[in-house]
């Protein structure tokens, strides 16, 4: 097996230079509230600045509140991160790739709030007018991912370790 480093870091600048290039081109192209099709109606690039973070979390707050909010936010979820990337047994790719997306995403946003005092949503889900699922990036994207990836080894290393305890007949 490889090491976890080979995982963590590759996927954490990937997750983030994905994102900052889907905001980057988003900015260059499109009007703010502009959506433009991409996939049908399934998929559409769009421009919608965010105020919010983590489900609208700090969205009534003041810029300030918000930057503050957001920075200690962020600050603790990576602290959070490096400590279970750095309890990893050495082969543990998958976790690490997991955590990697998931602070990639997460410094993303960062970034977006010191550069711009918001983040940027620019992946429309659903027809062009529908207005049912909310707009997203890349950065939700990997963070989301990762999180389920994490969920599903936990769910199966438990299944396998309770698999291995039944009495064989």
């Amino acid at each position: 097996m490889g090491s976890k480093r080979i995982a963590f870091l590759p996927v954490a600048v990937l997750a983030m230079s994905l994102d900052q290039l889907g905001k980057f081109y988003t900015m260059t192209t499109l009007e703010v509230g502009a959506r433009i099709p991409l996939v049908g109606n399934v998929l559409a690039l769009t421009h919608v600045p965010s105020m919010g973070a983590a489900f609208g979390f700090f969205r009534e707050w003041a810029p300030l509140a918000q930057l503050i909010g957001f920075s200690i936010l962020a600050l603790c979820t990576s602290v959070l991160i490096l400590a279970f990337y750095r309890g990893l047994p050495h082969g543990e790719q998958g976790s690490a790739a997991a955590l990697g997306a998931m602070l990639g995403g997460i410094a993303s946003y960062a970034l977006d709030r010191f550069r711009y005092g918001s983040g940027l949503d620019f992946l429309h889900l659903g027809p062009i007018t529908s207005n049912a699922i909310p707009d997203l990036s890349f950065a939700d994207i990997a963070i989301a991912l990762g999180a389920m990836a994490l969920i599903v080894e936990l769910l199966a290393n438990e299944m396998a370790a309770r698999a291995s305890e039944r009495p064989r007949a």
